[in-house]
């Protein structure tokens, strides 16, 4: 039994990590949204939380990221100290290992406001 619970349901741990492609029958451009994406703070002690709009867009090539399991992924960055232009392109690095089932990955980070200033990471857009 896992002391995790996704979605209405146990996630065993071995699933934080993993993303799961789903064959398409066409290619298409996928983008998928979020405002749930947290990381820690790296210049701050403590568990100062980044929380961030994100937006992860890829061409489809063969195959598409299912939603669920991109989620759960996202996830394991809660407990990681990243700068916001390191986690941009941790997240594009990661998607574009998938090529040449998907491919052309952009993210996008919006940070919440923090000090007056709002923060936009843009990689491969």
């Amino acid at each position: 039994m896992s002391d995790n619970l996704m979605l209405g349901r146990d996630v065993e741990d071995d699933e934080l990590g993993r993303l799961d492609l789903v064959p398409i029958r066409r290619p298409a451009r996928i983008t998928f949204r979020t405002q749930e994406l947290q990381a820690l703070c790296p210049a701050v002690a403590g568990i100062q939380p980044d929380i961030y709009d994100a937006t992860i867009c890829f061409n489809a090539n063969t195959h598409f990221i299912e939603s669920k399991s991109l989620k759960l992924w996202l996830t394991t960055y809660r407990e990681q100290r990243i700068f916001a232009e390191d986690l941009a392109v941790a997240i594009q690095q990661r998607l574009e290992q998938y090529a040449p089932l998907i491919g052309n990955v952009g993210v996008r980070l919006v940070q919440n406001i923090r000090g007056g200033i709002v923060e936009t990471v843009e990689v491969g857009l």
